[in-house]
Order: C-alpha cells, then structure tokens, then sequence
C-alpha cells in the first residue's frame, strides 16, 4: 500500500510538472517546435497576431504548407533579434507559405534554398524603418530553386533586393509590389523566368535581370513584361561594395551581361535617369 501510494503522488506530480511545462510554452515557442518537427504533409497554421522572435526560424522537411491569416494580420516580428542569419530559413521542396509577414530580421527575411516545386504567395518582407542600410539584404530569397512560384506578395525596405531569384530554373514572378528596395525585383543568374504583371515602385532600381561573374549556372532567357515601373528614384542605400551599390537611382529596368531577354508591354513613369538600362 506505501509503494502504491508513492507510486500515485509521483504520477500526479508527473502530471503537473507536464501541464506546467506545456502550458509555459509561448506561442512563439510553439510555432518554433511546428516547424521544427514538421513532417511530410504538415500543415503550420499560424493565427492573427504579432509573434515576437529573438532567433532565426528553420524548416527543412519536404511536402509542408506554412499558413497565416493574411499578410497584415500573421506578422512574424524579428525587431528583437539576436541571433541567426534569416527570419526563417527553408531548406525543403513541395513547400508552399502564404498569408503572412515577417518583419524586422537582422538578415535575409525568408530564404528558400535548394527545393523544387516551391509556392510563396501573399507574403509580405518589410523594414518597417523604411530604407535603411542596415536592413537585411534580400525580402523573398530563393536559390537554387526548380518550378518556382512568387506571387501576390510584398516586399519593402530590403537593402539589397526585395525579391530576388537567384540560381534557379523555370520561375514565375507576378502580381507582386516591390517598394523602397535598392532593388525592386531582380533575376540573378537564372533561366527561364517570366516576371509580369507587378508594380515596382519608389526603389533606386524597379527590376534587374543580372548575371554575376564567377557563378557556376548562366541565366539566360527571361521576360520581363505588362510590369507597372513607376518613379524608382529612392536613393541608393545598399552597403558599399555589393553588386547593387552602383545601381543608379531612377533606373526603371537593368540588364547586365544576360542572353535571350525579352522586355514588351511594360508601362514605364518618372524613373529619372532611364527606363531601360542594357550592359554587358
């Protein structure tokens, strides 16, 4: 009877220590552990509200979907962050993210490398401090990527580029707004890419279609068309010595040393140096 009842009092306290340590879990603790341990399949849901982090956020399994309640409603703050590279970091193919922001990283905002089959739609990146040198590079970031999807976002205040595609193949950009970017949308060493029916507006450089030297894959063959390019004349305010530091202000459309590029039925307005820029 005395090994019965030791035996209930330490099942009982087990059960309390459990429920504490369940119940002490943030919401931002909670979101961190989903993505964490998503499996094949998984769908994150995140609801409305502000979620404060102080460290990147990873992801590296295939086949998940990261939901929020709409990009000015689940808002991924990293205003208080010390640590990590990213606001969150995917490593994975067959992922979708949608319905939601993430605000403030020390870096990159969302970063997807090395997936095929890749959806992010009506995301938002932004620095809510406006342009800034000391913002994060890139707002959407994906590399390395096949059959890629961008649509129906927003990207503000990225001292380098709000979305950018780089070392991918088969790329859709559209229905997106790029406001206050060094550069606004910019196609990096990449093949295949359609990017239309987007405003780029208020960035030092409206939309780029680049290659960079020393990059093992060559882009070539990227249309840029039905875009609204409108009074890209922020002034540049890239860190000094990267490859948009000398994008001038008031470029509607670069082109540097990249093949097979179409450009047709854009509207152009007030980029005051000039509405198209074509380099080798």
């Amino acid at each position: 009877m005395k090994h019965l009842k030791t035996y209930l009092l330490l099942l009982l306290v087990s059960f309390f220590v459990l429920g504490c340590t369940q119940e002490s879990l943030s919401p931002e603790e909670e979101i961190r552990i989903q993505m964490e341990t998503a499996q094949t399949g998984d769908i994150i849901r995140i609801p409305e509200g502000v979620f404060k982090f102080k460290r990147s956020l990873v992801m590296n399994s295939d086949g998940v979907t990261i939901t929020g309640a709409g990009m000015d409603k689940t808002i991924l703050s990293f205003s208080e962050q010390i640590a990590g590279a990213e606001g969150l970091s995917v490593n994975a193919s067959e992922f979708t993210i949608e319905d939601l922001a993430i605000e403030d990283t020390i870096g990159d905002a969302l970063k997807v490398n090395e997936g095929n089959n890749i959806v992010i739609r009506r995301v938002r990146t932004e620095w809510t401090r406006g342009p800034n040198v000391k913002n994060g590079a890139y707002g959407i970031y994906p590399v390395q990527t096949t059959n890629l999807l961008v649509e129906e976002s927003v990207a503000i205040a990225a001292s380098d580029a709000g979305i950018y595609v780089g070392q991918s193949d088969n790329i859709i950009v559209k229905n997106n707004r790029a406001e206050y970017n060094v550069a606004g949308i910019e196609i990096e060493n990449s093949t295949n890419a359609d990017v239309f029916d987007n405003l780029a507006k208020n960035n030092t450089g409206g939309i780029l279609v680049f290659n960079m030297p020393q990059i093992s894959k060559t882009g070539h063959s990227t249309r840029v068309f039905k875009n609204s390019i409108i009074e890209n004349n922020t002034e540049n305010f890239a860190a000094e010595g990267t490859a948009v530091s000398g994008v001038p202000k008031g470029s509607g459309i670069l082109i540097n040393s990249n093949d097979l590029v179409e450009v047709f039925d854009n509207e152009f307005n007030n980029n005051d140096t000039a509405n198209i820029v074509i380099s080798s």
